[in-house]
């Protein structure tokens, strides 16, 4: 994987606008139903490094093109979370919220840390928007980090946190699916808890990210479970703070991409019973992390 040095440190194939102070790019100049040399393919990723997650605004693409599109960033394969599939397209989730269904994870996590190499990133595409609200807000993990003493720091450093999925809703969600509770097991068996540092590093940009989130870092290992909660408790907080984040607010047309490493996300679920639909693809590397 290139490092952040060995990337283009300007950008000839489009511009990008800060979003924020602190993450967030929107780029303009690009058509992203068309395909993209290797020079706009190499800056993309350098942009996607330098400000964690990037925005496109009025695209029109099928769900070949968002497919085509995504593999820049990364492998992008059948997907093995929860969310249905797009028939045509198993690479594709629908992320999906209507007034007989609502739902929304609006709940500050980052994606599939529960399995042992989670995904690098993702790329997520308008197609049904309420009149008013659902917004996706992003939290830097690498400012979180930043914010910390260099004692605290020093010692997270030290630390492993425990990942599983059967603390978020996907529990629920199962037990619902197959009362006799099969489903539950099954999953249970194919995706047991993992263990990752609480403090990983960026393999591109080489920056200390805080890596524990709400939704599925169960607990801290050697540390009670009181100890455990309360200092989870306060590095959870962290994303909460306005500084570290960037809230976009979605139109028709548009598209983000984010850095599954180095950010957390919520979706904002503020416009039930109205109408939400977007399209996941999550891409993968050989390895999430050196």
């Amino acid at each position: 994987m290139s490092k952040l040095n060995d990337l283009p440190s300007a950008f000839t194939r489009f511009v990008a606008e800060p979003y924020t102070p602190t993450l967030g790019g929107v780029i303009h100049g690009l058509d992203l139903s068309k395909p993209l040399d290797d020079i706009a393919q190499k800056e993309l990723k350098s942009a996607l490094a330098k400000y964690q997650v990037i925005f496109f605004r009025d695209q029109t693409i099928a769900p070949e093109q968002q497919v085509a599109f995504t593999k820049i960033f990364g492998h992008v394969n059948e997907v093995k979370a929860f969310f249905p599939r797009l028939e045509s397209h198993p690479e594709i989730e629908i992320v999906e919220s209507t007034a007989e269904r609502p739902n929304a994870a609006n709940n500050w996590h980052a994606d599939i840390t529960w399995r042992e190499n989670p995904p690098i990133g993702t790329s997520l595409y308008a197609q049904v928007l309420p009149a008013t609200g659902g917004d996706t807000i992003w939290a830097s993990l690498t400012q979180a980090y930043e914010s910390l003493t260099p004692e605290l720091q020093a010692y997270l450093e030290t630390l492993t946190a425990v990942h599983t999925w059967e603390i978020s809703r996907w529990t629920e969600y199962l037990l619902g699916k197959d009362k006799s509770g099969a489903a539950l097991e099954q999953a249970r068996a194919k995706y047991p808890p993992v263990e990752h540092p609480v403090v990983r590093v960026h393999p591109v940009t080489g920056k200390k990210i805080l890596y524990v989130n709400p939704t599925f870092t169960s607990h801290i290992k050697g540390l009670t479970r009181s100890q455990s909660d309360g200092l989870l408790t306060q590095l959870f907080a962290l994303v909460t703070v306005p500084e570290f984040q960037a809230r976009w607010r979605w139109t028709e047309g548009s598209l983000a991409v984010w850095d599954n490493r180095s950010t957390q996300h919520y979706a904002v679920g503020d416009y039930f019973p109205q109408h939400r639909q977007l399209h996941r693809i999550t891409f993968t590397a050989d390895k999430a992390f050196d």
